[in-house]
C-alpha cells in the first residue's frame, strides 16, 4: 500500500501485487528452500571487507527486446500475453490453494438468504407466481429462439440456457416490483446475461455469465457497479420440462416457507433436517400431471431434537482448531474465480452470487476471511427457494450486496463514486483522543483513482481520495486526503495507526528530533470496527472461527506525492535520504522498524519552497526491534518454539499480514488455543532482503530494512523514466527477476545481481551492468556515486545468509539428534553471525556513500 503511488496509475497489474501475492494471498513458496541438504557442506570464513567491484564487459543482452511477445503484468506473475489461457489457469491455481482451508459448505439456504441478503421469507410478498413457461422450456432443451425485430436465431448449447434463464428471473423480478414502490427499492439492478463479453476492470479479463448490475449496454459493464455474479453451467437436457409444464409458487408454498423460517427463530421448537430437506414439504414445483404425473410433496425427515445450527458437510468436518480443507470442483472454482475479482473492484466488504449447475443453484458469499457456500437445491423442484433468491437481490441495498456501509451514496443509480461521502461514527485523533462523527467527501478522479489491493482474502487494501467536510475540516483544514480502508488480522497488538501515534509521540518529546517528524505519514485519525458492528453476515452466520478472525480498520492520512512526480537528481536524493535518515531515528528513538520499504511506502511532498521532503508510509507491517544481545529472549524463543519458528513470534513476524504459506502445509504454530496459525513473512518482494526472500528464520534486524534500501536504490536508477516536458510525472519500466510472484526466482535473480554471475546464461538479465544499461542519463551519476560503492558493503550478502542458514540446519540436525549442548553451542554461534553482521552492515557506512 501507498498513497497513490506510480502502479495505481494506469498500469493494469501493479509490479508490487506481482510480489505481494505471498502478502495479501497465502503462496507457497518452493519447497526446496526449506531443504537442509541444500545448504553448503562447509561453513564459510568469518566476515570480512570485500574487494572493490571490477567493472565487468559490457552485457550483449538487452533488458528489453521489442522483438519478443510482449509481456504484462498480472498479479501473479509475468506472463506473454499472447499465451491462451495463462491468466485463467494461474488464478484458478490461486484460487484452489487459496480458498481450500477457508471454505465452508452445504450452509442452509435459508439462512444463507437471511444472514447475507438480510431477507426473510415473510418479506415475500404473498401472492403467486409462475416461471415462464416458454423460457424454462428453452432451457431445459438448451434451445433458444432469439426474435429480434425482423431477425431470428436459433441458439443452442449453454448460451442458450443463459438466454433463457436471464429471461426466467427478469419475468419473475417484473412481477416483484409493483409489491415495493420504487421510491424504497434502494439499489435498482437488473440481471443481464453478458454474451460472452468481459466486464471492464483492473485485473483479469474474465467473462462471467450474469452480472447483477445496473442497466447499461453489455459493453459497458464494470466491475466495480456490480451488485452480484451469476455463473451457468448446463450441458443436458432436463427431463420432464416440456412446453406446457407450469412451474408455481403458490401462496400455500410462501406460507409453508414462512412458517419453516419462524421454526427457525424459535431454537427449543426447531427440528433440524437433513441435507435433502432444505425446504419444508411444498419443496417441489407444481408441474402438469403430463409433465410429471408422480410428483408427490416429499415428506420431511426428522431427526432429535436439537438446536438447529449450520450444518458442514463430511468434507468440512470442524472442530475449534481443526483446519477445514475442501477440494473445490473445477466449476466451483470459477465461481471463486468471479468472487475474487469482484471483491477486488469497488469499496465492498463482501460479494456474493450463484452458480447453477444443470438445474441446481447454490449462493456464495466471500469476505476476507473466507468462502460459504450454500446448499444446493434443485430451482425446477424447489422454485420457493428459487423466488426466495431473486427476491432478495431484487430488493437489497447497496450494503446488504457487500457494499461499505460507511459509504454513503446520493439516491439513484449507482454507476460511479460522485456526491458519495464517508462517514464515520466515531474516530480516534492523532492523540488517541475521541472525536464524534466525521464526514469526509470523496474525490476519485483519474488522476486519482479508487485503488483496491487485488485478491479475495486478507487485508484487501483500499485507499480512497477524500476531503474532509463539516466537523472534519474544522479538524483536519482543507488539505488532500487518503482514507486506508483494510481487514486487519484481529490478534496484532502493534498496530499501524498505535506505531504511528508511538513514533510521532517519541520523536516529538526531543527538540532534536522534533524536525523529523515532517518525514513520517501524518495520521488524522482512525477507527476499529468488528465484523458486528459492520453488520458482516459473518458475525451472525455461527459459522466455525474464521482460519484468521479480522476487524476493520479506517485510517485518515495527508495525501503525498509518489516517486513518479520526482523532478531530478537532487529531488531524488534529498528524498532517499530523508527516508533513509527518518528511518534510523525512529529505530534508535522509538524502537521500531519498518519492515516493508519499497517504492511504493517512500513518498514525498514539496514545502513553501518547492523543495521535495521524503516521507516513509505505510507501517502497517512494522514491529518492534528485538535486538540481538538479548540472549536470553533469543534463546527463550528457540528452546520454546524452535528455530524454524523462532521468527514467528508476535514480537518478530507472527502477525504480519504478508500471507506465505508453509510449504509443508502444516508447520505453523500454535497459539495459547492450541489452533493453527498462518506463518508470516513482512516485506515486498524486489525489496525484501535476501534472507528474508530465501525462509531463513531470523528475526527482521535493522540491516534488512538497510537492504531493502539498497534495493530501492537500484530499482529507481535502473527502471525509472523521468516525465516528458509536457507531462508531470514518469513512469517505472518492468523489472524482470526482481518483480516475481515466486519468492525464489526473486532470490535467484538477486544472487546473480550480488554476486554478479557473468557465466550464468540464465541470470544475465540480472547482473550488475545489464541492471543498469538503461538507466536514464540524469540518473546515471548515481549509479556511479551511490549504487557502485555499495554494492561492495552488500556483495557479502550472499554470504552472509549462507552462513546463518547452514548454522540453523546444524541446530536442526543437533535438535533432531537430541544433542542439547551442541545445540546451544550452534545457538550461541548463530547469535555471533547475527551480531556480526548487525557490525557490518550499518547506518553509518550506509550514509557515509550517500553523503560524499
Amino acid at each position: 500500500m501507498v498513497l497513490f503511488p506510480r502502479f495505481w496509475r494506469g498500469l493494469p497489474y501493479p509490479p508490487e501485487y506481482l510480489a505481494e501475492v505471498y502478502r495479501e494471498i497465502d503462496m507457497v513458496e518452493d519447497p526446496s528452500l526449506y531443504k537442509a541438504h541444500d545448504m553448503p557442506v562447509t561453513l564459510p570464513q568469518a566476515l570480512s571487507a570485500p574487494t572493490p567491484r571490477q567493472n565487468p564487459p559490457a552485457s550483449v543482452d538487452k533488458f528489453y527486446r521489442p522483438s519478443e511477445p510482449i509481456l504484462v503484468r498480472s498479479p501473479f506473475g509475468l506472463a506473454a500475453k499472447g499465451a491462451k489461457g495463462y491468466e485463467d489457469k494461474l488464478v484458478k491455481g490461486l484460487i484452489k490453494q487459496q480458498f481450500q482451508d477457508k471454505t465452508d459448505i452445504d450452509y442452509d439456504v435459508i439462512d444463507f438468504v437471511q444472514h447475507v441478503w438480510k431477507f426473510k421469507p415473510e418479506d415475500i410478498p404473498y401472492s403467486s407466481y409462475e416461471l415462464d413457461r416458454a423460457n424454462c422450456h428453452s432451457y431445459a432443451k438448451l434451445e433458444y429462439e432469439r426474435i429480434d425485430g425482423i431477425s431470428y436465431q436459433e441458439i443452442t448449447g449453454e448460451r442458450a440456457c443463459c438466454s433463457a434463464f436471464e429471461n426466467i428471473i427478469r419475468g419473475v423480478c417484473h412481477e416483484l416490483t409493483p409489491a415495493i414502490p420504487s421510491d424504497e427499492r434502494e439499489f435498482p439492478l437488473v440481471f443481464s446475461f453478458l454474451h460472452d463479453r468481459t466486464p471492464k476492470g483492473d485485473y483479469g479479463k474474465f467473462k462471467p455469465d450474469f452480472g447483477y448490475a445496473p442497466a447499461v449496454e453489455v459493453n459497458e459493464h464494470t466491475w466495480a457497479h456490480w451488485g452480484a455474479y451469476g455463473e451457468l453451467k448446463k450441458k443436458r437436457v432436463t427431463p420432464n420440462i416440456g412446453p406446457t409444464t407450469r412451474i408455481v409458487v403458490t401462496k400455500t408454498m410462501i406460507e409453508r416457507l414462512v412458517k419453516e423460517w419462524e421454526l427457525r427463530q424459535r431454537p427449543d421448537k426447531r427440528k433440524d433436517t437433513d441435507s435433502s430437506s432444505s425446504a419444508s414439504t411444498s419443496n417441489h414445483a407444481t408441474l402438469s400431471p403430463a409433465a410429471s404425473p408422480t410428483t408427490q410433496s416429499r415428506k420431511r425427515k426428522r431427526k432429535a431434537k436439537a438446536p438447529a445450527e449450520p450444518r458442514v458437510s463430511k468434507r468440512t468436518k470442524t472442530s475449534h482448531g481443526t483446519r477445514r480443507v475442501v477440494d473445490l470442483t473445477g466449476n466451483e472454482i470459477q465461481s471463486a474465480k468471479y468472487a475474487n475479482e469482484l471483491l477486488s473492484h469497488g469499496i465492498r466488504n463482501y460479494a456474493t452470487g450463484f452458480l447453477v449447475e444443470e438445474t441446481s443453484m447454490s449462493l456464495w458469499y466471500v469476505d476476507r476471511m473466507g468462502l460459504v457456500k450454500s446448499r444446493s437445491f434443485d430451482i425446477f423442484r424447489n422454485p420457493q427457494l428459487f423466488l426466495l433468491v431473486i427476491a432478495a437481490l431484487h430488493f437489497a441495498n447497496r450494503a446488504q450486496l457487500g457494499m461499505n456501509p460507511l459509504i454513503e451514496f446520493p439516491p439513484g443509480v449507482f454507476q460511479s463514486y460522485d456526491r458519495a461521502v464517508l462517514r464515520l461514527p466515531r474516530a480516534v485523533d492523532h492523540a488517541k483522543e475521541p472525536v464524534e462523527e466525521l464526514t469526509f467527501g470523496l474525490r476519485i478522479t483519474k488522476a486519482k483513482p479508487l485503488v483496491v489491493a487485488y485478491g479475495a482474502l486478507g487485508r484487501g487494501t483500499t485507499i480512497i481520495p477524500v476531503k474532509a467536510q463539516g466537523r472534519a475540516r474544522e479538524l483536519f483544514g482543507s488539505e488532500n486526503l487518503v482514507a486506508k480502508m483494510s481487514w486487519q488480522p484481529i490478534n496484532r497488538e502493534d498496530t499501524e495507526d498505535q506505531l504511528i501515534r508511538v513514533i510521532r509521540r517519541k520523536l516529538g518529546k526531543r527538540k532534536k528530533t522534533r524536525r523529523y517528524l515532517k518525514h513520517i505519514v501524518d495520521l488524522k485519525c482512525s477507527l476499529d470496527l468488528t465484523d458486528a458492528e459492520l453488520t458482516l453476515p459473518r458475525a451472525s452466520m455461527m459459522l466455525p472461527e474464521a482460519y484468521e478472525p479480522r476487524l476493520f480498520r479506517v485510517l485518515i492520512l495527508r495525501e503525498y506525492l509518489p516517486l513518479e512526480y520526482v523532478r531530478g537528481l537532487d529531488d531524488f536524493q534529498r528524498i532517499f535520504i530523508d527516508a533513509v535518515k527518518a528511518h534510523h531515528k525512529v529505530y534508535e528513538i522509538a524502537g521500531v522498524l519498518h519492515c516493508d520499504i519499497s517504492a511504493g511506502n517512500v513518498v514525498f511532498y514539496r514545502d513553501d519552497v518547492g523543495h521535495a521532503i521524503g516521507v516513509l508510509a505505510d507501517w502497517d507491517l512494522a514491529a518492534y526491534k528485538l535486538n540481538s544481545d538479548d540472549v536470553e529472549k533469543w534463546m527463550r524463543l528457540v528452546e520454546a518454539k524452535g528455530i524454524e519458528r523462532a521468527s514467528e513470534s508476535s514480537t518478530l513476524q507472527e502477525d504480519k499480514d504478508s500471507g506465505a504459506a508453509p510449504p509443508d502445509g502444516d508447520s505453523s504454530p500454535l497459539n495459547n488455543h492450541g489452533k493453527r496459525v498462518p506463518r508470516y513473512r513482512t516485506g515486498t518482494g524486489p525489496f525484501m532482503a535476501l534472507d528474508l526472500l530465501k525462509s531463513i528464520p531470523i528475526f527482521h534486524g535493522y540491516r534488512h530494512d538497510l537492504e531493502s534500501f539498497y534495493y530501492l536504490l537500484c530499482y529507481f536508477c535502473a527502471t525509472f523514466n523521468p516525465p516528458k516536458p509536457s507531462e508531470s510525472k514518469g513512469t517505472f519500466r518492468f523489472l524482470a527477476g526482481w518483480e516475481n510472484g515466486n519468492l525464489s526466482a526473486v532470490a535467484n535473480a538477486k544472487m546473480a545481481f550480488l554476486f554478479d554471475e557473468k557465466d550464468d546464461p540464465e541470470d544475465k538479465l540480472n547482473t550488475f551492468d545489464s541492471l543498469f544499461k538503461d538507466t536514464h542519463e540524469v540518473y546515471r551519476p548515481m549509479v556511479i556515486n551511490w549504487i557502485q560503492p555499495l554494492s561492495s558493503l552488500f556483495m557479502t550478502v550472499p554470504k552472509v545468509c549462507t552462513d546463518i542458514a547452514f548454522t540453523i540446519a546444524l541446530i536442526r540436525a543437533a535438535r533432531k539428534a537430541g544433542d542439547v549442548r551442541k545445540e546451544r553451542q550452534l545457538t550461541k554461534k548463530l547469535k555471533r553471525r547475527c551480531e556480526e553482521a548487525d557490525e557490518y552492515f550499518t547506518y553509518d557506512k550506509f550514509m557515509e556513500v550517500l553523503l560524499l
